[in-house]
C-alpha cells in the first residue's frame, strides 16, 4: 500500500470505530448521568486530579519514543518495557500513599479509597505499551481500533450496570478499571510481545531525552488542563465542581474523540516523513483544515442547542449546566488545534517546541481561572473563552517557523469553517425564535440539529469548496 492509502485506511478504522464507539457510549453515559448524582462526578473529578498527573509520567514517554524513532529493535523494546515496569510500579506506590493526603485537601474522606484503586491502572498500562507502539509504527490501526471500540463498550456496559446497582461514584471507577483490563488483554492478543525485561539504559540516551522532554511537557499541560477542577474544587464546592466538570467533559468529549482519531494517525505518519519539511507543511496545513471543517460545526452547534441539551438529555438537576456548555463548546476548537501542532511537533522530534507551548498554556490559564472563580461556574467559563485564544495565538508563533509556515496560513485555513459556523449557529438562533421558547421536546432539538446541519453545509459548500472535496475524498480514499 501507498503512505496516502495507509493513512486514509488507518483514519476510517480509528474514525469509524470511534463513531460506532460513541454511538454506544454517548446513549449509556447520559442514562448513568440522569442516574448519578453531581456530587459523584465531584468525587470522580477530585479523585483524578493526582491519577490525571501522574498519568502524565506514566511509561516516561519511551512508549511515544518507540514510535517516534527511526529504528527500533526487540533490545530496545526489552529496555523499554524494563523502564516502563519501574516507572508504572513506583507511580502506583505514589499514589497508594498519596490518597489520605488527597482526602485531606479537599475534606472527603471517600477518596482515599477511590484513589487507591484507580491507581492500579498504572500496573495494568506496563502490559499495553509495547504491543501499542509496535502497531502504531506499522500504521496497523485496524488492531488498535477495534480493541478500542470493545474496550469503550464494555466500560460503559459496567458503569450502567454498576450505577444501577446504587454503586454511585463508583460505578465510574469500577467502569475505568474494566476498560483498561480489557484493552490490556486485547492488544496483547493481536501484538504479543512475550520477551523478558531488560533492566538497562545503555543506549537509551536518545529515547530518555526524547521521553523526558515529552513528561516535562505533559506534566506542565496536566497543570494547566486541571487548573480549573482544581479552583473549582477548592472554591466553589463538590457539587458545582460536579456541574462545571460535566458542563466541561461534554464540551470537550467531541473534540477529544476527534483529536485521538487524528493524533493517533497523525504522530506515527508524520514521524514517517519528518525529513521531508515541504511535504510535511503541506500536510500539516490539509490536516488544519480537514480538522476545522468538522471541529466548528460539531463544536459550535453543540453549543447552539445546549439549553435543549441540558434539559432533554440531562435533566432539571443540571440546569446550571446551561451557560458554561455553550462558552465552552466555542472555545474547544481553538484547544484542538492546539493539541494538534504539539502531536505536530512531538513527530519531528522537536519536543523542546511542545515544551514552550504548554509554558505559554501554563503561565496564562490557571491564573484566568483564579480571576475567573469570582464570578462561579460563569466565571471559570468565561475565562477559557478569553484566555485560550491567547495560548492559541502564542502556539502558533511558537511552531509554524520550524515548519516553514506562517500564522496567516492558519488563519485562511480555518477562516472558512469558522464563518460557515457564525451561519449556522445564526441560523439555529433563527429557527429556535419561532418554535415555542416555553417548552422543549426531542423533536425541537431534531429541528435544530437539522437547521444547523443544512446551514452548514450549504454554507460549506459556497464559501469552503475546497475543505469539502477534501473531506470528500477522505471518505472515498
Amino acid at each position: 500500500m501507498t503512505f496516502r492509502s495507509q493513512i486514509l485506511l488507518g483514519l476510517r478504522w480509528v474514525a469509524g470505530a470511534r463513531l460506532l464507539g460513541q454511538l454506544v457510549t454517548w446513549s449509556i453515559t447520559i442514562v448513568v448521568m440522569r442516574i448519578l448524582s453531581p456530587a459523584d462526578y465531584g468525587l470522580l473529578a477530585m479523585a483524578t486530579v493526582l491519577v490525571g498527573f501522574l498519568a502524565m509520567m506514566a511509561q516516561f514517554g519511551v512508549g511515544a519514543a518507540a514510535i517516534q524513532a527511526s529504528e527500533m529493535d526487540d533490545a530496545k523494546l526489552r529496555q523499554i518495557l524494563g523502564l516502563v515496569i519501574v516507572i508504572n510500579s513506583g507511580l502506583f506506590l505514589v499514589l497508594f500513599l498519596a490518597a489520605p493526603l488527597i482526602a485531606w485537601f479537599f475534606e472527603e474522606q471517600r477518596l482515599v479509597a477511590i484513589v487507591r484503586t484507580l491507581g492500579v491502572q498504572f500496573i495494568l498500562m506496563i502490559f499495553a505499551v509495547i504491543p501499542s507502539s509496535q502497531l502504531s509504527r506499522q500504521l496497523n490501526f485496524k488492531g488498535q481500533s477495534l480493541v478500542d471500540l470493545s474496550a469503550a463498550i464494555v466500560g460503559s456496559l459496567t458503569a450502567l450496570a454498576c450505577a444501577l446497582s446504587g454503586l454511585g461514584v463508583w460505578a465510574l471507577v469500577w467502569a475505568s478499571l474494566v476498560m483498561e483490563v480489557w484493552r490490556v488483554v486485547g492488544l496483547s492478543f493481536i501484538s504479543p510481545f512475550w520477551q523478558r525485561p531488560e533492566f538497562s539504559l545503555h543506549g537509551t540516551r536518545q529515547i530518555l531525552l526524547f521521553g523526558g522532554n515529552l513528561t516535562a511537557a505533559r506534566i506542565l499541560w496536566f497543570f494547566y488542563s486541571q487548573a480549573d477542577i482544581i479552583v473549582a474544587g477548592k472554591f466553589l464546592g463538590k457539587d458545582l465542581l460536579g456541574v462545571y466538570s460535566v458542563s466541561l467533559h461534554l464540551a470537550s468529549l467531541p473534540i477529544q474523540r476527534l483529536s485521538t482519531i487524528i493524533n493517533q494517525v497523525a504522530f506515527p505518519a508524520f514521524a514517517r516523513i519528518q525529513h521531508d519539511r515541504d511535504r510535511f507543511a503541506s500536510n500539516f496545513l490539509m490536516a488544519t483544515r480537514m480538522l476545522s471543517f468538522t471541529a466548528f460545526p460539531v463544536l459550535w452547534g453543540m453549543s447552539s442547542i445546549a439549553t435543549e441539551i441540558v434539559a432533554l438529555l440531562l435533566g432539571e438537576k443540571w440546569r446550571e449546566a446551561v451557560l458554561p456548555l455553550q462558552l465552552l463548546a466555542l472555545v474547544m476548537p481553538l484547544h484542538m488545534l492546539v493539541l494538534f501542532m504539539n502531536t505536530a511537533a512531538q513527530a519531528i522530534g522537536r519536543v523542546d517546541i511542545a515544551l514552550r507551548q504548554v509554558l505559554l498554556a501554563f503561565a496564562v490559564m490557571p491564573i484566568a481561572f483564579l480571576v475567573g472563580a469570582r464570578w462561579g461556574l460563569v466565571g471559570l467559563s468565561i475565562a477559557w473563552v478569553v484566555a485560550f485564544p491567547v495560548v492559541l495565538g502564542g502556539a502558533l508563533v511558537i511552531f509554524l517557523p520550524v515548519i516553514g509556515l506562517r500564522v496567516t496560513d492558519v488563519f485562511y485555513a480555518i477562516l472558512r469553517p469558522v464563518l460557515a459556523g457564525l451561519g449556522m449557529y445564526a441560523a439555529v438562533a433563527v429557527v429556535r425564535s419561532i418554535l415555542d421558547p416555553g417548552t422543549r421536546t426531542i423533536m425541537q432539538m431534531m429541528i435544530l440539529i437539522v437547521t444547523g446541519a443544512l446551514a452548514y453545509g450549504a454554507l460549506a459548500w459556497t464559501l469552503n469548496r475546497r475543505g469539502c472535496k477534501e473531506i470528500l475524498g477522505l471518505i472515498k480514499g
